[in-house]
């Protein structure tokens, strides 16, 4: 059997989940010449519609880096070099030897640092500096000698450019939205085999969150499918995908025919799924199963403007996630019982909003906290809850429509339905580890950075 037919095989659930989850095949990168722009199809026209900074990554450089280190002059722990377009920067002297590029301090087939931390001295300072077309030159005081070459100093020089930069390279910057916000489509078989619209996609993810996938086949495993496509199925107790059928004697609240409120999948887990793939394999004909998402990054906003108290609270006080159950089908976890702890809101050290976790139905009744503090965070999640409701979008999927989520930032839910009706949704799960991974890797192929 091929390795593609066994991994479907073992994405369809004919084996059991611990085979599953050593087998993934991810397709090959199709060709392509160009660079992807972000865009929104309307009428066959390509409009630009990301950030600023998503659309400097998308695009060709078409001016190159001027060669050669022109002058340097010696500071106090800096060095000051000028480049030969005129640019300038300051280059502490640790970090130069740190971060030296000769084969006994770096390892070029790796790409990783092979001098340690404990043979380097942090008072090292230069003795002689060469500047020359193809960079720079130094003697440094520990008797080491190294060369930088001037496209490597540049993308480094601790100036702001550079530093911004690199930050869009590790993540695009978010764009809020609210009421107002219409998912851009994008059709699956165009993203399974041209990887400029497929990197189209990876920019519209990471700046706003959401889209919608048209024209997906009816298989099961069309999530896996495509996510292998990128990279790697996320896994959880639920398999490589879970069907949300209403069932009898359920492992989830999902997979019955009950309204849920908007929620983020997996909380009860410590590394939370980053994209949620929901595939419509059939929907619910009559009043009933429509589906409302909101941004958790836009409400989480409004709440620290309006309410700063309960921001705090939100983003400040650790809450429980569990989820304990059995297996209803062989690609499942025989018996799992999951608990995370984290706040509803998480941010990082410059405040900014990283993870909303929000879920009614695996919010744990524990709670780490002392009696009086209690109703103050009912309260904060309440108010918090009353705005992701007030800039919230409704709508129905169609059958062979995939919506596809920030599953750390947006939230989705869906109105209840007749329990005798044939709705059946597969869901699926993808890291965004490996999908910024894959948003780089073809930056670097169409020529997006320096």
């Amino acid at each position: 059997m091929s390795a593609t037919r066994l991994t479907r095989s073992l994405l369809s659930g004919t084996v059991a989940l611990r085979g599953a989850s050593r087998v993934q095949v991810r397709t090959s990168c199709s060709g392509c010449s160009s660079c992807a722009s972000p865009c929104d199809k309307k009428g066959g026209q390509r409009n630009v519609s990301l950030t600023a900074a998503a659309r400097q990554l998308a695009s060709p450089q078409t001016k190159p880096l001027a060669s050669g280190v022109v002058s340097s002059s010696l500071q106090n722990e800096f060095m000051d070099v000028k480049f030969g377009d005129g640019t300038s920067g300051q280059l502490p002297f640790v970090w130069l030897r740190d971060n030296c590029q000769c084969p006994e301090c770096f390892s070029v087939e790796a790409q990783a640092r092979k001098l340690l931390y404990h043979d380097l001295d942090i008072e090292v300072h230069p003795t002689k500096v060469q500047e020359h077309i193809d960079g720079l030159t130094v003697d440094w005081s520990d008797g080491h000698k190294s060369e930088y070459s001037t496209k490597w100093l540049q993308n480094r020089a601790f100036t702001p450019t550079a530093r911004a930069m690199h930050r869009e390279r590790y993540a695009l910057r978010k764009e809020p939205w609210g009421a107002e916000h219409r998912m851009k489509d994008f059709d699956y078989n165009t993203m399974m085999s041209d990887d400029r619209e497929l990197l189209d996609w990876l920019l519209t993810m990471e700046c706003k969150g959401s889209t919608m996938l048209r024209n997906v086949p009816k298989r099961d495993v069309a999530g896996p499918e495509i996510i292998e496509h990128i990279a790697y199925v996320k896994m959880s107790h639920y398999g490589p995908h879970s069907t949300v059928v209403n069932l009898p004697n359920t492992n989830n609240v999902a997979k019955t025919n009950a309204k849920l409120g908007m929620h983020n999948d997996l909380p009860q887990y410590e590394h939370m799924a980053g994209i949620i793939f929901i595939h419509c394999m059939e929907q619910h004909p009559g009043a009933g199963g429509e589906s409302i998402i909101s941004d958790g990054l836009f409400a989480a906003e409004e709440l620290r403007r309006n309410y700063p108290e309960d921001f705090k609270i939100l983003s400040t006080t650790d809450m429980y996630f569990w989820d304990k159950g059995h297996a209803k089908y062989s690609w499942e976890m025989p018996e799992f019982f999951k608990i995370s702890k984290f706040p509803v809101i998480r941010v990082n050290a410059n405040n900014e909003v990283l993870q909303i976790a929000v879920n009614n139905s695996t919010r744990d009744s524990h709670m780490d906290l002392s009696p009086v503090e209690v109703k103050k965070h009912y309260r904060a999640y309440k108010h918090f809850n009353d705005i992701l409701y007030a800039n919230a979008l409704s709508f129905k999927m169609e059958q062979g429509d995939m919506m596809t989520l920030d599953n750390v930032r947006c939230l989705h839910g869906r109105e209840g339905f007749e329990a005798d009706s044939d709705r059946h949704i597969e869901s699926s799960y993808l890291d965004w580890d490996e999908t910024r991974c894959r948003r780089r890797r073809l930056q670097e192929k169409f020529g997006c950075y320096n």
